[in-house]
């Protein structure tokens, strides 16, 4: 939850944001009352209340800055620099039409840092035009920063010479499927890892996404290899089967 404030005189304006970029907001309790609460569905809520001396706040304004409908999901989008993994990434959700027919909407910047925490809060950059902008630096940004330079002990800088191009051009196909495949990776894992710690509270190796699977990862391996062996070693004796 973010809260900023501003001088209005004779009044004082406060703008909270109740933000989870992991699953829509809970519900608010019973006490507080239906046309008071954030909008069903939403992601990140908005309220503007308003502070006068002598008097009880006076909420203004309340609405969805992202999140509408219940199949309304964000998206994510991983920003490089030529084959450098992603220092920022940015998530991106629609939010509710207003009276003017506009649709607030919300952009949050991740930033990779490793000196920050994961429990830091995001800070509110603007929000302007119905945008909400803001920016968060956390750790679990940086997934993929420890796989740079993976070049398969070539030397980063070592530069192809007239006898690789043929090799280089035919494995362009292959590299750039590989990219998808790295960046595909590489969001799961942030978005798995943020939702497991925000939302499931997990820690340690808890926050890997689908641990069981992973740890189960080898075996499939193996056994699948195992079943490739067995059809072509069948096929090599005719098909039949040794009794």
């Amino acid at each position: 939850m973010l809260e900023t404030n501003a001088t209005t005189p004779p009044t004082t304006t406060g703008t909270k944001y109740t933000i989870n970029p992991c699953a829509p907001l809970t519900s608010e309790p019973d006490t507080v009352p239906k046309i008071d609460r954030c909008p069903e569905n939403a992601w990140v809520c908005r309220s503007v209340t308003n502070y006068k001396e002598g008097q009880g706040p006076r909420l203004t304004e309340v609405g969805s800055v992202a999140g509408e409908k219940s199949s309304d999901y964000p998206a994510v989008e991983a920003r490089t620099s030529g084959n450098q993994p992603p220092a920022e990434f940015h998530w991106k959700m629609a939010g509710s039409r207003q009276a003017d027919q506009s649709t607030w909407s919300t952009d949050i910047k991740f930033v990779c840092s490793k000196s920050a925490k994961n429990t830091d809060l995001p800070k509110v950059l603007e929000f302007k035009d119905g945008i909400l902008s803001l920016e968060w630096t956390v750790p679990a940004a940086c997934a993929l920063d420890d796989t740079s330079g993976g070049d398969g002990g070539n030397g980063g800088d070592k530069k192809p010479d007239d006898g690789d191009k043929s090799t280089t051009g035919s494995g362009g196909l292959f590299s750039s499927l590989m990219s998808i495949f790295v960046a595909v990776f590489m969001l799961y894992l942030v978005v798995g890892v943020m939702y497991r710690f925000l939302v499931v509270r997990a820690r340690g190796l808890d926050l890997v996404p689908n641990l069981g699977f992973w740890r189960e990862f080898p075996y499939l391996v193996s056994d699948f290899a195992r079943h490739i062996w067995d059809t072509v070693g069948g096929r090599r004796r005719g098909g039949y089967s040794v009794v």
